[in-house]
């Protein structure tokens, strides 16, 4: 069981999409067939209507996570770091080389391409051995987590741009048959940044025809996405129907990206905005009875592990502060809307008590300090670090009114 943990655990962000991108700039040539949407609104700041209060416990995590992210988040040489540290601290965010963070990935990482008249904007998966965007359009969408306004002006590759010009590139090489599933993204598991960051752009019925002449449909993404989380859920609403428990063993949710928290979070914050067929609503409902179902079994199995597999507690404690700081965030998330209120402070002080103890027995272990020393054994290790506790850091932030979510 132990191996299946693990594997649920690390590699948080897989192998970046290797579908390929050109960066050669010839001479733009006639599209007639693309229609490619400029961004039609920006998200707005909501805040949640269940505030945590800030205990000596909260306070001790949120210190700790900010200094993790302070100083592994803004790192100018790690893009990927970056769009996390956007995510966990908000914009506008200083780079440790003073440069604003914004700025500095747009003139550093991204790349133009033309469309018909027009250059648009893209984020290459990844520059050389430097990682990018594992999963497509993570860059947008952390810029639309994080407040930035798609109006926004940045240079790329010595050119003017706006923001919007990201959006509006993502479009052009995106599309999905809602008939047959197929789209341009590598996997199911690729979809959710992308869907999170288009929709908060977005208007409901936003359409677009891509550069090859397919026209799709913001809410068929959102469908295929809700549809992808039912179904790899079945095995765990069955488990819960029938009062049993669970083995992870890399089946359904748990093949997704940090157990599927990144596939919960696109699909409810398309369906929060009015994105899909209203069923979603229903289904969405479902979802979040199943999370806090599965919390406290998978955490035990994790904790178990732990005492079991001394030599892998490291490893362990890490994927304790994924769970409990990916599902803090995802309810918090949803605590800005009317999904989650106050008939669940309970649950919602419960887990935040399992994220300041994931983070006091990381600290124990000095997972924290001697995250460089850990890079230079372990790379993905290090980046499950930096990741989960920015993740961890934005569930607490939203829950002590220090940060919103933007719908």
């Amino acid at each position: 069981m132990l191996l299946w943990i693990l594997w649920g655990c690390l590699g948080g962000d897989p192998t970046p999409n290797t579908t390929p991108n050109t960066t050669a700039q010839t001479v733009p040539q006639p599209v007639l067939k693309a229609v490619i949407p400029s961004p039609e609104r920006s998200g707005t700041a909501r805040q949640t209507t269940v505030p945590m209060a800030r205990s000596s416990g909260v306070e001790f995590a949120i210190d700790t996570l900010s200094s993790v992210v302070h100083d592994h988040g803004r790192d100018p040489a790690n893009p990927w770091a970056i769009g996390h540290g956007l995510v966990a601290m908000g914009h506008p965010l200083k780079l440790a080389n003073d440069a604003d963070a914004v700025q500095w990935l747009f003139a550093n990482y991204a790349e133009r391409f033309s469309l018909g008249s027009e250059w648009l904007i893209r984020f290459p998966a990844s520059k050389g051995s430097i990682r990018i965007e594992p999963h497509t359009d993570l860059i947008l969408k952390a810029l639309a987590d994080s407040g930035v306004p798609p109006s926004t002006a940045v240079t790329v590759q010595g050119h003017p741009h706006t923001v919007g010009d990201l959006f509006r590139g993502s479009l052009a090489e995106t599309w999905l048959n809602a008939d047959t599933g197929a789209s341009s993204y590598s996997s199911d598991n690729d979809i959710p940044w992308s869907l999170l960051g288009l929709v908060s752009w977005s208007n409901t019925g936003m359409e677009w025809t891509d550069e090859s002449g397919r026209t799709s449909r913001l809410d068929d993404v959102a469908n295929h996405t809700m549809n992808t989380l039912h179904t790899e859920t079945r095995f765990l609403a069955k488990a819960q129907q029938n009062n049993t428990s669970f083995q992870k063993k890399g089946q359904g949710i748990f093949k997704f990206t940090c157990g599927g928290a990144h596939l919960f979070q696109g699909a409810a914050h398309a369906t929060v905005l009015g994105f899909g067929q209203p069923e979603n609503k229903t289904l969405l409902a479902e979802q979040l009875h199943l999370l806090m179902y599965r919390f406290p079994r998978e955490l035990a199995q994790i904790d178990q592990g732990a005492v079991e597999h001394p030599a892998f507690k490291l490893q362990l404690r890490i994927q304790r502060l994924k769970l409990t700081g990916h599902t803090l965030e995802t309810l918090y998330r949803l605590s800005a809307t009317e999904l989650v209120g106050k008939a669940d402070k309970v649950a919602l002080e419960h887990i935040t008590a399992e994220v300041v103890k994931s983070v006091v027995l990381l600290k124990e272990l000095n997972a924290f300090s001697q995250a460089d020393t850990i890079r230079n054994k372990d790379e993905q290790l290090y980046l499950d670090i930096v990741g989960d506790s920015a993740h961890a850091l934005r569930g607490l932030k939203i829950a002590v009114n220090e940060g919103s979510v933007f719908y």
